[in-house]
Protein backbone atom coordinates (compact mmCIF):
# COMPACT_ATOMS: atom_id res chain seq x y z
CA UNK A 1 0.00 0.00 0.00
CA UNK A 2 1.21 3.61 -0.50
CA UNK A 3 2.43 5.12 2.16
CA UNK A 4 2.38 9.04 2.74
CA UNK A 5 5.74 11.20 3.45
CA UNK A 6 5.83 12.65 6.69
CA UNK A 7 6.73 16.32 5.44
CA UNK A 8 4.17 18.10 3.30
CA UNK A 9 7.24 20.00 1.82
CA UNK A 10 10.91 19.26 0.35
CA UNK A 11 13.84 21.48 -0.53
CA UNK A 12 16.38 20.29 -2.77
CA UNK A 13 19.42 22.72 -3.78
CA UNK A 14 19.64 22.99 -7.66
CA UNK A 15 21.60 25.43 -9.92
CA UNK A 16 22.47 27.01 -6.60
CA UNK A 17 19.17 27.84 -5.06
CA UNK A 18 16.68 26.23 -2.64
CA UNK A 19 13.52 25.30 -4.39
CA UNK A 20 10.86 24.07 -2.44
CA UNK A 21 8.52 20.86 -3.86
CA UNK A 22 5.04 19.56 -2.59
CA UNK A 23 5.03 16.32 -1.16
CA UNK A 24 2.28 13.40 -1.97
CA UNK A 25 1.20 14.47 1.92
CA UNK A 26 0.47 18.13 0.65
CA UNK A 27 -1.24 17.41 -2.50
CA UNK A 28 -3.63 14.82 -0.87
CA UNK A 29 -4.71 17.59 2.14
CA UNK A 30 -5.00 19.90 -0.31
CA UNK A 31 -7.51 17.80 -2.73
CA UNK A 32 -9.82 17.26 0.37
CA UNK A 33 -8.77 21.28 1.93
CA UNK A 34 -7.24 19.65 4.70
CA UNK A 35 -5.06 23.21 3.86
CA UNK A 36 -7.78 24.83 4.38
CA UNK A 37 -9.90 23.69 7.56
CA UNK A 38 -8.52 21.96 10.47
CA UNK A 39 -10.04 18.25 11.90
CA UNK A 40 -12.54 18.39 15.00
CA UNK A 41 -11.57 16.32 17.71
CA UNK A 42 -14.50 14.23 20.10
CA UNK A 43 -13.62 12.35 22.87
CA UNK A 44 -9.79 12.10 21.65
CA UNK A 45 -10.33 11.08 18.02
CA UNK A 46 -9.98 13.11 15.11
CA UNK A 47 -12.94 13.32 12.60
CA UNK A 48 -13.06 16.04 9.12
CA UNK A 49 -15.83 16.31 6.80
CA UNK A 50 -14.09 17.71 3.35
CA UNK A 51 -15.54 21.17 1.93
CA UNK A 52 -13.88 19.88 -1.25
CA UNK A 53 -12.58 16.80 -2.94
CA UNK A 54 -10.83 17.85 -6.47
CA UNK A 55 -7.68 18.25 -8.01
CA UNK A 56 -7.45 20.02 -11.39
CA UNK A 57 -4.35 19.36 -13.38
CA UNK A 58 -2.19 16.73 -14.51
CA UNK A 59 -0.06 14.84 -11.60
CA UNK A 60 2.20 11.57 -11.16
CA UNK A 61 1.98 11.21 -8.08
CA UNK A 62 -2.32 10.97 -8.12
CA UNK A 63 -2.23 8.64 -11.34
CA UNK A 64 -0.81 6.40 -8.70
CA UNK A 65 -3.35 6.75 -6.39
CA UNK A 66 -6.04 5.86 -9.17
CA UNK A 67 -3.91 2.89 -10.72
CA UNK A 68 -4.11 1.80 -6.71
CA UNK A 69 -8.17 2.03 -6.75
CA UNK A 70 -8.06 5.34 -4.51
CA UNK A 71 -8.94 8.60 -6.08
CA UNK A 72 -11.25 8.19 -9.51
CA UNK A 73 -10.18 11.11 -12.29
CA UNK A 74 -12.14 12.45 -15.41
CA UNK A 75 -10.22 14.15 -18.45
CA UNK A 76 -11.66 17.91 -18.95
CA UNK A 77 -13.49 19.02 -21.85
CA UNK A 78 -10.08 19.92 -23.74
CA UNK A 79 -7.98 16.97 -22.45
CA UNK A 80 -5.20 19.39 -21.29
CA UNK A 81 -5.73 18.32 -17.51
CA UNK A 82 -7.52 16.38 -15.78
CA UNK A 83 -10.06 15.88 -12.39
CA UNK A 84 -8.92 13.51 -9.22
CA UNK A 85 -11.64 12.81 -6.62
CA UNK A 86 -10.96 10.77 -3.83
CA UNK A 87 -13.72 7.84 -3.69
CA UNK A 88 -14.77 6.35 -0.59
CA UNK A 89 -11.88 3.77 -0.27
CA UNK A 90 -9.56 6.65 -0.99
CA UNK A 91 -11.07 8.55 1.73
CA UNK A 92 -10.41 6.11 4.10
CA UNK A 93 -7.03 5.62 2.69
CA UNK A 94 -5.74 8.85 3.63
CA UNK A 95 -8.03 8.71 7.23
CA UNK A 96 -5.86 5.86 8.09
CA UNK A 97 -2.81 7.95 6.86
CA UNK A 98 -3.32 11.22 8.68
CA UNK A 99 -5.14 9.67 11.77
CA UNK A 100 -8.81 10.45 11.88
CA UNK A 101 -11.96 9.77 10.35
CA UNK A 102 -12.86 11.57 7.06
CA UNK A 103 -16.50 11.52 6.42
CA UNK A 104 -17.89 12.20 2.31
CA UNK A 105 -17.31 15.79 1.39
CA UNK A 106 -20.30 18.03 1.87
Amino acid sequence: MIELPKEEYVQVEENGRVVTYTTLRQKVMHVVGLDYKKPYTRHGKKFYRPWRNTWGGKDKQLDELVEAGLMEVMPDTEGERCWYTFNRAGLDWLGEQLGMKIYDEE
